[in-house]
């Protein structure tokens, strides 16, 4: 059951963490280009109210993404967090009247059914991190924290390069929120702060980065680039960073790629970036 919970936690992440990209993807496309990668793109968009609702939804979706690290692995619920993606098709199909085509049901069903092989190959918790382990988030965190920065002295503000940037941000914040949890359940309090400040620092630098893309390319191509690596990247690292491993290691490599798949079909899709972002043209 707790691996179950976890899975609908998943999913309750993501939905929120659409709707806050719903929201702040509409006040940075109307932001000027001139502010990409810079913290004056925020600092813009800080004052707008629908924004600043779009980053209460996000806020309030980690502890929840935590909770539902603390009862399954990383490996289950990174990967659940492309049920946001179903929960915007059916937003699209609903109130905006898409169409659904063979694109939005492959990519629905290979997102579903890949979440069930996950709960069944993937390991149920994720396991104590070991010391390397550590060391690998420790540099995923650093490098999310300066990739935006990075991107900008290499003129590199296009969507591509910052969708990646982006989802690698959100890739890190999975794995260390993993760590934080770790962290409280030991009552760590030092390693609770150094991990939190951590998290925070490349959740701003992915936000940065996102918003950004989101300036820059359609969201049918931002989208699945965001998604599919925080998706996939922290559940296919787990099991090396950790002392778990999978107990089908074939059924959770094809499960975790055809999950990915799915986060592509969908994210693509002109009814999903329609309904993540309804006042601009995908």
């Amino acid at each position: 059951m707790s691996v179950f919970g976890a899975i609908l936690l998943g999913g309750l992440t993501s939905t929120m963490y659409a709707l806050a990209t719903t929201l702040q993807a509409l006040e940075a496309r109307r932001t000027p280009t001139t502010s990409a990668l810079r913290a004056s793109l925020l600092e813009s968009l800080v004052r707008r109210r629908l924004w600043l609702l779009g980053t209460l939804c996000g806020l309030l979706a980690w502890p929840i993404q935590a909770i539902a690290l603390s009862l399954a692995s990383v490996a289950i619920v990174q990967p659940s967090l492309g049920l946001g993606l179903i929960v915007l098709l059916v937003l699209g199909v609903r109130m905006l009247h898409e169409r659904v085509g063979a694109r939005e049901i492959a990519g629905a069903v290979s997102i579903t059914a890949a979440i069930a092989a996950l709960g069944w190959a993937a390991p149920p918790e994720t396991g104590a991190f070991t010391r390397s382990g550590q060391v690998v988030v420790v540099v995923l965190l650093a490098a999310a924290a300066v990739g935006p920065y990075l991107l900008r002295a290499l003129h590199r503000a296009g969507g591509l390069a910052t969708s990646i940037s982006a989802g690698l941000g959100w890739a890190a914040v999975g794995l260390s929120t993993a760590l934080i949890v770790d962290a409280i359940a030991e009552r760590h309090l030092i390693g609770l702060l150094l991990w939190g400040a951590a998290t925070a620092a490349a959740a701003w630098s992915g936000l940065l980065s996102e918003m950004t893309a989101l300036q820059t390319w359609p969201a049918t191509r931002a989208t699945p680039v965001v998604f599919g690596l925080e998706m996939a990247l922290p559940a296919a690292l787990a099991p090396i960073l950790t002392k778990t491993s999978p107990s089908h290691t074939g059924a959770f490599g094809v499960a975790l790629a055809v999950a990915v798949g799915g986060a592509v079909l969908l994210g693509s899709s002109r009814a999903v970036a329609r309904a993540a972002q309804p006042l601009t043209e995908p």
